[in-house]
């Protein structure tokens, strides 16, 4: 047929079949893009194209007066406008702005750039992916498994409100929720910045509403509930969890023990008591302990106490049933201070012993829970009982546990090498500040040259340990000293430490002088040192004003309490204090421009070549006509 006669047709049949002012307004595009393929001669037929769609129009729009006046129509009818509806105006929007096929990437590669930004640790440009990129520019649906990716990113850094922000989307948009989204959900507030407040209000609530959808939940749910639980405080959730397990016939292994510890953790008061008892309730199941689960009974043992002595007496007791029966706690220790322990008590044994007797008002420092469990050498062999190799983090957290003293820390040096453990520097920095505590300057100075012989470079925490021991101001300057030959600058949190013991020895040369390096260093004081230096003023004019005190007759007290006083007014006047810190979630908040073309461009040259949709339909409609043809 020639294109000339088909040409005619279409444009005959236009005003019989279409009388909307829409569809004709989609034929004329249709006759626009015929006509670039027509014969060049068919131009002396413009009039008769003209007047075909002259004559649609009319007929329209004679359709439309008689519609109006209908006589079927009752009443006094007004002159109309047309009047658009809205939900026709939001979806012709929708088409016109709807992007180009090439411009949306699939799930697996939106899905790769958000790994991409999480394992950066760019939680805000992932967030932006969904929520810019996706929904509002691609205008793409994000199925429940990208969501789940952005709640788990969110859960790791404790951003708990975007999290079940996240998750209240998930289900208005009527997406599966997994298990996997509730464990990121527990794990957000298990890492929320407040655990016993937003945290646990937050954790509650999601597993009442999980009881009642009567969700049975798999064991990594378990898991992460009793973390999140134990974190915020909440030590009777956790262990009815537990108990819950049990009744459920869900196995327990040692991860499940190790939550809890994390939970006994959290109670400084007794939560070395509840970690003894999580230990039976390992040994009694026959569950083999890793080395995570001996590094968190360290924990609990520095960090931890007994709590209430007559509890924990029965308690103990209850424990030394298992092994002899015959050898008890004492409620009273009036009447036994004198008695000597026959054998070195150790409460992690597989058969737990106690000795001949032990005084539990005694045991208040690590060291003394230390040996209730053996001791640093009982703990090693109950380590190698179980075949498990102990760390530098184990011995590092033990000899933070063992006596101040230089024969406790040679002895754990020695059982260090034995072990084949190699030192590292955290160990070292953990041996200086022990020794800087107790003021054991050159004890020190030998850890300091242990760790260079070991071929290994202080770090800031080295010379932060060290700052503390500095009395005066020339032990001071010998540390900045050494700072400034390893090119390090100083910063408030060494010259804070310096400034307590200058505070503490009445040493106002070297209060001002510590004073005086904020300024000189260009380092900002915080408000943690401002306080302390306020306290100091303090106690220093009542000190000055307190007749009684010897130090207020002391001429270089006094002397020296002037020359403070008059320059500290001028100083605050002319530091600058450092900002308050921002808010935890403050970072995951700002808006960034997230760019895809790197991720477009590089998709392109691997998987498939853009075909821009305007030409390809251009294409597609001369095919279709020399089909026909």
């Amino acid at each position: 047929m020639n294109k000339a006669i088909m040409f005619r047709k279409i444009l005959h049949n236009l005003p019989k079949y279409h009388l909307s002012r829409w569809n004709l307004c989609k034929n004329s595009q249709i006759i626009n893009n015929i006509s670039k393929h027509v014969p060049r001669n068919f131009h002396t037929n413009t009039n008769f194209c003209y007047a075909q769609t002259q004559s649609a129009r009319n007929l329209e729009n004679e359709f439309l007066v008689k519609l109006k006046n209908d006589p079927d129509s009752f009443g006094h009818q007004e002159a109309e406008e047309d009047v658009l509806d809205p939900g026709d105006v939001k979806e012709e929007e929708y088409i016109q702005e709807k992007p180009v096929h090439f411009q949306v990437l699939t799930t697996k590669q939106y899905a790769d750039i958000i790994k991409d930004h999480l394992r950066k640790r760019k939680l805000k440009e992932a967030i932006d992916i969904v929520e810019v990129q996706m929904i509002k520019e691609h205008r793409v649906k994000p199925p429940g498994y990208i969501y789940n990716l952005l709640i788990g990113g969110c859960g790791r850094v404790g951003y708990t409100k975007k999290a079940f922000s996240l998750y209240n989307e998930m289900k208005r948009r009527g997406l599966d929720v997994t298990p996997g989204t509730y464990t990121a959900l527990f794990n957000a507030c298990a890492n929320s910045p407040w655990p016993t407040t937003d945290g646990l209000s937050r954790a509650t609530h999601l597993l009442n509403n999980l009881r009642e959808k009567m969700y049975i939940p798999n064991l990594t749910n378990y898991n992460v509930m009793i973390k999140a639980f134990g974190r915020a405080g909440d030590l009777t959730t956790a262990f009815s969890l537990v108990d819950e397990m049990s009744a459920r016939h869900i196995g327990i292994m040692d991860d499940t023990f190790n939550f809890l510890l994390q939970a006994c953790i959290t109670d400084k008061e007794a939560g070395f008591r509840h970690a003894l008892l999580v230990w039976r309730k390992l040994v009694r199941r026959k569950i083999k302990p890793s080395l995570f689960t001996y590094n968190l009974m360290l924990r609990c043992i520095r960090d931890c106490g007994l709590g209430d002595i007559s509890v924990t007496t029965d308690v103990i007791n209850t424990l030394l049933e298992e092994g002899r029966p015959e050898l008890r706690l004492l409620e009273s220790d009036t009447t036994q201070q004198a008695n000597a322990l026959i054998e070195t008590p150790n409460l992690m044994a597989p058969v737990p012993c106690l000795g001949n007797i032990l005084l539990l008002s005694t045991v208040l420092k690590a060291e003394d829970r230390l040996l209730l469990v053996g001791g640093w050498s009982g703990f090693l062999e109950n380590m190698a009982d179980h075949n498990c190799t102990p760390d530098v983090k184990t011995f590092t957290q033990l000899l933070d546990s063992v006596p101040p003293t230089r024969a406790a820390e040679a002895d754990l040096l020695r059982a260090l090498k034995a072990k084949g453990v190699k030192p590292d520097v955290d160990f070292f920095n953990m041996l200086i500040k022990k020794r800087s505590c107790r003021f054991d300057y050159e004890g020190c100075k030998e850890a300091l040259a242990m760790l260079t012989d070991e071929g290994y470079r202080p770090n800031l925490v080295t010379y932060g340990v060290l700052s503390i021991v500095c009395k005066n101001q020339e032990e001071a300057l010998s540390v900045i000293h050494e700072m400034s030959q390893a090119n390090y600058r100083m910063n408030i949190e060494i010259l804070g430490a310096m400034l307590t013991q200058a505070c503490y020895h009445n040493n106002f040369k070297y209060v001002l002088f510590l004073m005086e390096t904020c300024l000189s260093e260009g380092i900002q004081p915080s408000t943690k040192f401002m306080q302390k230096l306020e306290e100091f003023r303090k106690k220093s004019k009542y000190i000055s004003n307190d007749k009684e005190n010897p130090l207020s007759k002391s001429t270089t007290f006094q002397k020296g309490y002037k020359m403070f006083k008059g320059r500290y007014k001028e100083w605050c006047d002319e530091i600058t204090v450092e900002e308050e810190q921002v808010h935890p979630w403050q970072q995951y908040r700002q808006r960034t421009d997230t760019d895809l073309r790197h991720y477009k461009e590089k998709d392109a040259k691997t998987r498939f070549k853009p075909v821009h949709t305007s030409l390809y339909r251009q294409k597609t409609s001369i095919r279709n006509v020399r089909t026909r043809k």
